[in-house]
């Protein structure tokens, strides 16, 4: 698999591509991965797809005076597909496809692309639990990363043909032997670390998306349809948002639970009895993302939606890519604006009177 230094617009690195996926690498130096937009009527799956992108952004490279500044590297077309990709090792990153290609990022000349994985293993998601990095997919794979090139199954017991509708799209844990996977039709399940079991949560039919053990010791499930699902063992309360949303990401953040999907963010408060989903407002500092994607770690929260990707440190946000002014500074402009034209009614008011003033004495 080839690849090439893009040198060029560094300020506009992702324009004509649509952003994928994100992750925290350190606490100053994080990465997006992107697919290329080609017409509808060039794209094959099979054949003709756009090429792929990671982007990267360092804060030692920014300059007060300048728009944030991105690197990256590119991928011909059908390299990667749907690319997912994920923090390793502080600055270094495993980004991989649905197809079970992968590359590896790490310091000085630890890059190299891996080989493919088994034309019927393929990961719709990439997790790390500690230090440990795993593979989830459809028909109920789960992978352990032994190092590189190396995957074992951990599922062979669960697994199912990957046509009847069985998970995984996620999965996340409390340790290595304390994990949940979720995806496919209420298809839901926990490792302790020699066996799986079924978790029934409901009767209700429910598509698991996403999910994320938080620091209240509760698991976090966002789900199609607006579902959330919050609990742990066999005990589970199902609770009904917005039923147009799409939770595609779960992350806990400093006391908070944040689902990402293509409508905006939501946000949901650790520690209570009461359950509450509402819309984020990105602490008012900026204009909301509707961020599929979100990453936390290094103290930090990140969010990308197709064309823009924002951080939080805890007390403020900011754009890296993309975006625009905040509510408040809309507010503030709408402001100056509405001030400016009173200003310039009442000059024109008073000049309309002094020039009648004048026709009346003339």
């Amino acid at each position: 698999m080839s690849k090439n230094n893009i040198e060029d617009e560094k300020y506009n690195i992702f324009n004509e591509f649509i952003i994928h996926d994100c992750a925290i690498l350190s606490e100053s130096y994080y990465c997006a991965s992107a697919e290329e937009v080609i017409p509808e009527e060039e794209f094959d799956y099979y054949s003709s797809r756009g090429k792929t992108m990671l982007g990267y952004y360092l804060t030692d490279w920014q300059k007060d005076t300048s728009p944030p500044e991105w690197g990256g590297k590119v991928w011909p077309r059908h390299s990667f597909f749907n690319t997912r990709v994920i923090n390793t090792a502080p600055y270094e990153y495993l980004i991989m496809d649905d197809a079970g290609q992968g590359f590896y990022g790490g310091l000085g000349d630890n890059k190299f692309a891996e080989k493919q994985l088994s034309p019927k293993t393929r990961f719709h998601q990439l997790a790390k639990v500690d230090d440990q990095v795993y593979g989830v997919g459809w028909g109920r794979d789960v992978f352990k990363r032994l190092g590189p090139e190396q995957w074992e199954c951990i599922s062979t017991e669960i697994k199912a043909p990957s046509g009847n509708g069985c998970g995984f799209e996620d999965m996340d844990g409390f340790s290595k032997n304390d994990l949940y996977a979720v995806g496919g039709t209420n298809d839901i399940w926990h490792f302790d670390g020699e066996k799986w079991r079924y978790i029934d949560v409901c009767d209700e039919q429910m598509l698991p998306l996403s999910v994320c053990c938080a620091e209240d010791g509760y698991v976090y499930i966002g789900c199609a349809w607006g579902i959330v699902l919050r609990g742990r063992g066999e005990e589970w309360d199902v609770f009904h948002t917005d039923k147009n949303i799409k939770f595609c990401d779960t992350v806990a953040y400093k006391g908070r639970v944040f689902f990402g999907s293509e409508n905006g963010v939501f946000v949901s408060q650790q520690n209570t009895e009461a359950f509450s989903c509402q819309p984020y407002d990105f602490e008012g500092q900026i204009a909301p993302l509707n961020a599929r994607r979100l990453d936390a770690g290094h103290g930090l929260l990140l969010a990308a939606s197709l064309n823009s990707v924002a951080l939080y440190d805890g007390e403020r946000w900011q754009y890296l890519y993309g975006g625009g002014p905040s509510p408040k500074e809309e507010a503030m402009l709408l402001e100056m604006l509405t001030q400016e034209a009173e200003q310039d009614l009442d000059e024109l008011t008073e000049l309309a009177d002094k020039l009648k003033s004048a026709k009346g004495q003339g």
